[in-house]
């Protein structure tokens, strides 16, 4: 029998399915105001003003520092992960957008003192979704998504996962974007997870902002950041973010064909630099204050699992814009 888990814990990022941000301008047509060097004269929610296509590719990298596994005699890790992703904005009319996104990552995995259940990690992710602005104050953004997770040597087709999601953003002001939804994905020899979608863009003030729509390379699925701007080329912040990833294993591992289950919860401070008009770097450093590893196997039996111990973690990236 199919059942499904609800997961309440964490903040999730809509994107690509929700881009922001969303303008409050009219939708009919008008003359064009003078230009208003003030950064208020751009809202900062919705619908992009930009009717362009739009696009951007990135990439990095990230290391988690050596740790120990609490759960067994002796037993420690490291960990890194690579990353490339593509993102392109379409607009197909003046209130409507296709997003596309593509990534791939490759997570390299050094276990000591113990059998390692696993070692390199090839995940291959697309997205697919629409953002279609109902009114001045309303969008409703949703989509689709598929995903191929599998250690090194065992199948990409047997770790697929597929889901989707639908939400809706409204503007109460410049300053404040609030919005949600739901979302519902299949997992690799598991139950449906079904997850909250939590929109929040906060201009608290002038140079400080607080957002879901993360950009941090360690964990792509959920989170949120506070962002200090310091002048027009650089920007600082702290953020939180909740990785869960699912895997295929390979048949050389003690749990061959099994499933591999990874969560971390890291806290970093970064800093980010407009190294050019298109482009940026982010460098940014902190900790895995919550970390969990697991194996399964593929009838869904737990074969082994530990906790680990706080980790130092560091990385870089960078995204060109176009």
């Amino acid at each position: 029998m199919l059942t499904t888990s609800i997961v309440l814990a964490s903040v999730l990022n809509p994107t690509p399915f929700w881009s922001g941000p969303l303008t409050l301008a009219a939708p009919d047509p008008a003359p064009a105001p003078a230009a208003d060097p003030s950064p208020r004269a751009v809202a900062p929610l919705g619908q992009s003003e930009d009717t362009s296509a739009a696009g951007s590719v990135g990439g990095g990298w990230v290391w988690q520092l050596r740790t120990d596994l609490t759960d067994t005699p002796s037993g420690r890790f490291s960990h890194d992960r690579g990353h490339v992703l593509a993102r392109a904005r379409i607009p197909l009319r003046d209130d409507l957008e296709l997003l596309l996104s593509g990534r791939y990552q490759r997570d390299n995995f050094s276990f000591e003192n113990l059998v390692a259940p696993w070692s390199s990690v090839n995940t291959t992710h697309i997205d697919a979704g629409l953002q279609w602005q109902a009114t001045r104050q309303w969008q409703v953004f949703g989509g689709g998504q598929a995903r191929w997770a599998a250690e090194q040597g065992g199948s990409l087709g047997d770790g697929f996962e597929g889901g989707g999601m639908i939400g809706a953003a409204y503007a109460f002001s410049r300053e404040l974007v609030v919005g949600g939804g739901v979302g519902v994905r299949s997992r690799i020899e598991d139950s449906l997870l079904i997850y909250p979608v939590i929109v929040l863009d906060w201009q608290i003030s002038e140079r400080l902002m607080l957002s879901t729509n993360l950009t941090t390379g360690w964990a792509n699925q959920s989170g949120a950041e506070l962002v200090y701007t310091l002048d027009d080329r650089v920007d600082v912040g702290i953020s939180a973010v909740f990785d869960y990833q699912r895997f295929r294993l390979g048949d050389d591992t003690p749990t061959p064909g099994g499933v591999g289950t990874t969560e971390a919860l890291p806290v970093m401070a970064f800093i980010d630099f407009d190294v050019c008009p298109t482009g940026s770097l982010r460098a940014f450093v902190g900790a895995t204050v919550y970390g969990r590893l697991k194996s399964t196997t593929a009838a869904g039996s737990d074969v082994w699992a530990s906790d680990h111990d706080p980790a130092p973690i560091f990385g870089v990236q960078g995204t060109i814009r176009f």
